[in-house]
């Protein structure tokens, strides 16, 4: 490789340090070996980040990467310097966002991105157990089908379904929860004893989960149900509310149903119908952030949070 470099013994701190945007490419390149993700998530072509990292190899005269047709892998430099590199970011990563805390009114605020039902089941009831045990810590509750933007939108920690869109986070199993048909309690006695009693009701709807129905009924062998009708809403917690209120039967997400307000007296299972579907809600955030005082914290509260919700 021709190069101009310096010895190590003559070389300049404005030197040996190279462009942000160069070690970003290299960190997200190296980590995912691929120029092409490391493209996407940086929002650049991959011939940038091509080019960014020939300009480190040429800076410190050495391959960082050894090239192999479209494959990439790591030479023992490369291993080398993204040991360093990346915990160099992370505390720059760090640093930056202490100070973006403090910019916005103090270091101990925690900014959760939750699911509606989530949010209404679980966080909520317990909040105050929250407040008494952390008095300083304020947290910023964003209730949200959409996926956390953990680089833009300043989000610390999130609780989601599945592992989609996962790159570079953190995500721990916080519960396995399935559908359960719900409704108010004078519709059970009417007569909705079993899943094929439905095609006398109105099915209540979600409209970003526009398959949970459809999905729940082909597990229950009844893929052709016609219902009385149906009833869309925007979030699962007014779905419920319309449950409770004998408008239709709605799909909860049990056991974590057992933590909202009502349940078992203006909510309830009119028979069980469990399918064979099971899905995982996560605890997300930044693997460089996991041992985080505020995180830490209030993961731990989480944990007992669910808990209680799902009446363990």
């Amino acid at each position: 490789m021709k190069s101009a470099h310096l010895s190590s013994d003559h070389l300049s701190a404005a030197h040996a340090i190279p462009p942000l945007s160069a070690l970003l490419a290299f960190e997200r390149a190296a980590t995912h070996l691929s120029f092409r993700r490391a493209a996407q998530e940086l929002a650049i072509t991959p011939s940038a980040v091509s080019h960014q990292i020939r300009g480190l190899e040429e800076r410190f005269g050495v391959r960082l990467f050894a090239r192999a047709g479209r494959s990439v892998r790591l030479t023992p430099d490369g291993e080398r310097y993204l040991r360093a590199a990346a915990a160099g970011l992370s505390l720059l990563d760090e640093a930056g966002r202490d100070l973006h805390r403090r910019g916005r009114g103090g270091p101990r605020e925690l900014r959760v991105s939750s699911l509606p039902f989530f949010t209404s089941a679980v966080l909520i009831p317990a909040l105050a157990t929250f407040a008494r045990r952390h008095p300083d810590l304020t947290l910023h509750i964003e209730a949200t089908h959409q996926y956390a933007d953990f680089d833009s939108a300043g989000v610390d920690v999130a609780i989601r379904y599945g592992r989609e869109r996962a790159a570079g986070l953190r995500l721990e199993p916080l519960a396995n929860v399935y559908s359960q048909p719900v409704c108010a309690p004078r519709l059970a006695r009417a007569g909705l004893k079993t899943p094929a009693d439905l095609s006398r009701h109105v099915l209540i709807h979600v409209a970003q989960q526009p398959q949970s129905w459809p999905a729940w009924l082909k597990e229950m062998n009844l893929p052709s149900l016609e219902p009385r009708g149906h009833l869309w809403f925007d979030a699962v917690p007014a779905a419920l509310d319309a449950a409770e209120q004998g408008l239709g039967v709605a799909l909860a997400m049990h056991p974590l149903i057992r933590g909202r307000s009502g349940f078992g007296t203006r909510l309830v299972m009119p028979f069980e119908g469990r399918g064979q579907r099971t899905s995982t809600l996560y605890f997300v955030c930044r693997p460089e952030q996991a041992a985080d005082r505020r995180i830490s914290a209030f993961r731990r509260w989480l944990i007992e949070a669910v808990r209680q919700a799902s009446g363990g």
